[in-house]
């Protein structure tokens, strides 16, 4: 049976390890949660030093509590080595957020130093040529792990939101219109047309508004010119 038991925040640190990575609307939507209901899954920790605790799984939530001015969480403590602590972080983070990729293939590589890619297949949620396929990322150059940062932070903010609207029937008539019209002008070959038409739109709404904003003697001295 597991025992639930309150840590101080203070005394709990993150791994330097953990792949995942929230979007800011789910951490929006967890901080809203957590301050309403409070926090209702305990975070997993193992013993790191003589008096203090490593998180094996729910960084998002411990940095959340802290953001909320929480002095304890509710943790449930294991027993695990490096390893084992590696692959319950790869386990559990599975189910929630995504794996920055250079975060995930530096972290297997790290394990199959120890542990043949065929038995983690048996333990993660990764077929084994998803691994190998992972680890083709990894070139591993002499500033590896400076690299591997760099490219995580990268990742990590230009990872995309998911946006979403209830328009009435004529209300996405005219947005599909104008959808329709900026994907025109979009060059060939173009990935995601209508995010980029719906940032066209928005820019060029935006271009209009600070137009309208300039004083009437500076657009009259452009026009002259």
């Amino acid at each position: 049976m597991l025992n639930i038991v309150s840590i101080k925040i203070g005394q709990i640190t993150p791994n330097n390890y953990n792949p995942n990575v929230v979007s800011e609307d789910m951490l929006v939507k967890l901080r809203a949660e957590i301050s309403q209901k409070g926090l209702c899954e305990p975070i997993i920790l193992r013993r790191k030093g003589n008096d203090g605790y490593e998180i094996v799984d729910g960084e998002h939530r411990w940095r959340v509590c802290q953001e909320l001015g929480w002095e304890e969480i509710p943790c449930i403590i294991q027993d695990y080595d490096d390893n084992e602590a590696k692959i319950k972080t790869l386990q559990l983070n599975y189910m929630r957020g995504s794996a920055v990729p250079v975060r995930l293939a530096s972290l297997i590589h790290e394990l199959s130093k120890e542990i043949k890619l065929e038995d983690l297949a048996k333990r993660l949620p990764y077929e084994e040529p998803q691994m190998l396929n992972n680890l083709e990322l990894l070139k591993l150059p002499e500033d590896f792990s400076q690299l591997v940062e760099a490219q995580a932070r990268k990742e990590a903010e230009e990872l995309p939101s998911v946006i979403s609207f209830v328009l009435y029937k004529n209300q996405l008539e005219v947005v599909e219109k104008a959808i329709k019209i900026a994907m025109e002008k979009l060059p060939e070959g173009a990935k995601n047309l209508k995010a980029l038409a719906l940032e066209e739109i928005c820019a060029y709404f935006i271009e209009q508004q600070e137009v309208k904003k300039k004083p009437e003697s500076i657009i009259d001295a452009g026009k002259s010119s």
